[in-house]
């Protein structure tokens, strides 16, 4: 193998290398943003849902809990609407850089 066909193989592993770095970044960086909102989402259903009758069916609510339902549908709609468009922004960041994962490296020392 000559060294013009080395380079090129070498060069077509790191592209390769890159590209499987920026993709698990992506993922994890995904991941952990719709974490966010979504937990926020669930702890303000645990802590406020009785307002709406959480467990409650739609025909099963009073008038003030059926308020309080369509007041938190609104909002949690855009508080996914917002997560949702910001995880696909931080996506699209991440692929507008070059992305090297460092892995986990273990650093001895050497101790006379």
């Amino acid at each position: 193998m000559d060294t013009k066909q080395f380079e090129l193989i070498k060069e077509a592993r790191q592209q390769k290398y890159t590209e499987i770095c920026r993709k698990r970044l992506s993922d994890i960086a995904e991941k952990k943003v719709k974490t966010t909102f979504i937990g926020a989402i669930a702890a303000f259903e645990k802590e406020f849902g009785e307002l709406w009758g959480i467990d409650l069916k739609d025909e099963d609510r009073d008038d003030d809990q059926k308020y309080w339902y369509e007041k938190w549908q609104l909002a949690r709609t855009e508080i996914l609407n917002n997560g949702n468009n910001q995880s696909r922004a931080l996506l699209n960041e991440i692929a507008n850089h070059v992305i090297s994962w460092n892995r986990y490296t273990t650093t001895f020392k050497v101790i006379n």
